[in-house]
């Protein structure tokens, strides 16, 4: 069983690097901004005032073009987390307060209870153990850290044939992904949904590598929890 998500793991790796290798080909991503997309989801969970108290973040899963490589230009350090990050060919580059660190999201190379805001956005079906990503999440977060999460997720009713979708370890349903996140101790602050933003071209209907974006522009939906960590109750 573990040599068998170690490989589906390792398939979804090699898939994540093509795509990031080839999304420019993509009509849809024409002209298209990372900073203006990530401005504009942010602003939909954070306020300005928290946005300006985040001084630690942590993004998990942070590709080439994260949160921390275009947001929080005033924060005392952020810190950006990918297992290829070394392999992209549009990889980010450190700077005064920013680096980036080739690892896993479980097992991440953070202190306890260091960081006031973790991202993790469209990470957690690419991965091979997403209950232990959230435990580590919760342990680097402080205790009154939130945490951005997004995953696409899909109606219950495609469950039973999701397993065909080999680059993705995990498939999730709105509630799933509640559910998800309660059980990984946090409590949910506010939630947002929103249909897959992109335009497709007549011609996608004639392109099978362009068919799954169409069944995403259909039926999936990125659906994001904003939360904090449960903390333990106090002894008497």
């Amino acid at each position: 069983m573990k040599n068998s998500i170690t490989k589906r793991w390792q398939e979804a790796q090699r898939a994540e690097l093509d795509w990031w290798q080839n999304w420019r080909r993509l009509p849809f991503y024409t002209n298209h901004s990372f900073e203006n997309n990530w401005r504009k989801v942010l602003s939909h969970f954070l306020t300005p005032s928290e946005m300006s108290n985040a001084q630690t973040i942590i993004e998990v899963g942070t590709g080439p073009h994260g949160v921390v490589r275009y947001l929080f230009e005033d924060a005392s350090i952020k810190i950006g987390l990918d297992p290829l990050l070394c392999r992209f060919d549009e990889r980010p580059r450190p700077n005064k307060n920013t680096c980036y660190v080739a690892a896993v999201g479980e097992f991440l190379p953070v202190r306890d209870v260091a960081a006031d805001l973790v991202v993790c956005i469209n990470v957690l079906d690419h991965v091979m153990d997403a209950g232990q990503i959230l435990r580590e999440i919760r342990r680097v977060l402080k205790p009154n850290g939130r945490l951005l999460l997004e995953i696409h997720t899909f109606p219950k009713i495609f469950t039973p044939i999701m397993f065909l979708d080999h680059p993705h370890t995990y498939h999730w349903s709105w509630s799933g992904m509640l559910q998800l996140v309660r059980d990984g101790g946090f409590e949910i602050i506010t939630t947002r949904q929103f249909p897959f933003p992109v335009t497709l071209p007549l011609k996608s209907w004639a392109m099978p590598n362009h068919w799954k974006y169409i069944f995403g522009r259909h039926f999936m939906r990125l659906s994001y929890v904003y939360c904090s960590p449960i903390l333990p109750a106090k002894s008497n």
